[in-house]
């Protein structure tokens, strides 16, 4: 019984561990993703300043009746900043439809990496008390065997 309770504490102990692990690998995809989106969160602010600086270029080259070839330009760069954007912006979406799906599966290793420990501590609290209550019979029958030898000796004198 011994051996058996010790090998199922290694066992919950080891698919315990293995999960963990995985569980591990997994938070660093979630941080990876979250860093993405988070740089590309800046990437899209960056371009949202970049394209207010060219609305006002554009106002003053309207407003001076400047080169139209320079407005076209303006405006065809500003087309583009907005592209630039629309593509962020799917990125992002993609990028936390992913982080759902990682923390989804970080939480469902955890939850099986806990319940692997939890009955590596039920086994280990088994085998505790297996060995409490192997080492009270020992206690019981060396008491018994004092009795005996007692009470003989008695019965001698």
């Amino acid at each position: 019984m011994y051996s058996a309770l010790q090998a199922s504490i290694e066992r919950w102990q080891t698919m315990a561990d293995g999960v963990g692990k995985e569980a591990g690998e997994v938070q660093k995809a979630l941080v990876q993703v979250r860093t993405q989106h988070s740089d590309l969160c800046a990437e899209q602010e960056k371009i949202r300043y970049m394209k207010l600086g060219y609305i006002e270029q554009l106002k003053t080259a309207e407003h001076t009746h400047g080169d139209l070839q320079q407005s076209t330009h303006l405006r065809r760069f500003m087309g583009q900043l907005d592209r630039a954007t629309q593509a962020i912006t799917d990125q992002m979406a993609e990028l936390q439809r992913q982080q759902r799906s990682i923390a989804a599966r970080f939480r469902e290793l955890n939850n099986e990496r806990v319940k692997f420990e939890t009955l590596a501590a039920r086994a280990r609290e088994q085998l505790k008390q297996t060995n409490a209550r192997i080492e009270q019979k020992e206690a019981d029958m060396l008491s018994a065997q004092r009795y005996l030898a007692k009470t003989r000796s008695n019965r001698g004198n």
